[in-house]
């Protein structure tokens, strides 16, 4: 295997997964015997991910018509799985609210209605993992992971420092409630983020053992970018890069007959230099 073989060309959102999607569409059974490596790297002035509009809406129809057509397992449109590792109705490049007070509506009134709609919710999501972690301190606070990171890196800079870079990471595993050997459970797939930066900017990193790349990988995606723009906003940098190590990369929970239609859209974007018109910025 080449090193080639793994790593997915970087550019914007929509097109970084397709290009992840089409391997995966064409490998044997559905799966790739190689890890993925994943990097966007086109972001607007504000820090959010140029995307291919056509790209995301066929796919959004592609699982609406899935989920219609009787799907034994619904699934979620790319804006809805995004919300899951970073709310974007509570906060955006564009309508800013400081990270404290985010932090303390999610926690307090945005999980709990979560919570409530849906069973998949009990064990928390990614965001409040982040946000709201159990620590074994003797007073027994919670762990705010990412309020800490910014905390550290504005201590530091104030002092013409920066963060100590492998103290810039963010566990998702929580090995009390996720070390078990029940079925699967379809949280949490993303066990690991981490922070750092380049002389561009800053870099989110994001680490996944396994990934359904139809089912999630595009919404998962799209919520690394905004969890990216919004850190980048709190620590006053750019954002430079996402990068996505997928271990073991699988198509998804439907059939290829499914996916076939898009997979050939699919195709006529990798073949075909697309207009900069075409591209959301």
């Amino acid at each position: 295997m080449s090193h080639e073989n793994c790593v997915v060309p970087g550019g914007n959102l929509s097109v970084v997964w397709a290009r992840a999607f089409l391997r995966v569409f064409d490998a044997t059974g559905g799966e790739l015997a190689h890890p993925l490596l994943l990097s966007v790297t086109e972001f607007n002035n504000l820090g959010e991910p140029v995307e291919i509009p056509a790209i995301r809406d066929a796919l959004d129809e592609t699982i609406d018509a899935i989920n219609k057509g009787g799907n034994k397992r619904k699934l979620q449109g790319v804006s809805a799985t995004a919300s899951t590792i970073f709310p974007h109705m509570s906060w955006s490049p564009r309508s800013t609210r400081p990270a404290a007070e985010l932090f303390d509506h999610y926690r307090d009134k945005v999980y709990p209605r979560l919570k409530k709609l849906c069973s998949l919710n009990t064990h928390g999501t990614y965001f409040l993992r982040m946000i709201d972690c159990p620590s074994c301190r003797p007073d027994g606070t919670r762990v705010n992971q990412l309020g800490s990171i910014i905390e550290w890196w504005r201590r530091d800079r104030a002092q013409g420092k920066r963060t100590r870079r492998s103290a810039m990471q963010v566990s998702i595993y929580d090995p009390p409630r996720d070390h078990t050997g029940s079925g699967q459970g379809g949280f949490p797939c993303l066990q690991q983020v981490s922070f750092g930066w380049s002389d561009r900017g800053l870099v989110l990193s994001a680490y996944y053992p396994t990934e359904w790349i139809l089912d999630r990988g595009y919404g998962n995606y799209l919520g690394l970018c905004q969890l990216g723009a919004f850190m980048a906003h709190e620590m006053e940098l750019p954002l430079d890069r996402v990068n996505i190590f997928v271990a073991l990369p699988e198509r998804g929970s439907v059939s290829k007959s499914a996916t076939q239609s898009l997979a050939d859209l699919l195709r006529c974007y990798e073949c075909n230099p697309l207009p900069a018109a075409e591209a959301t910025p």
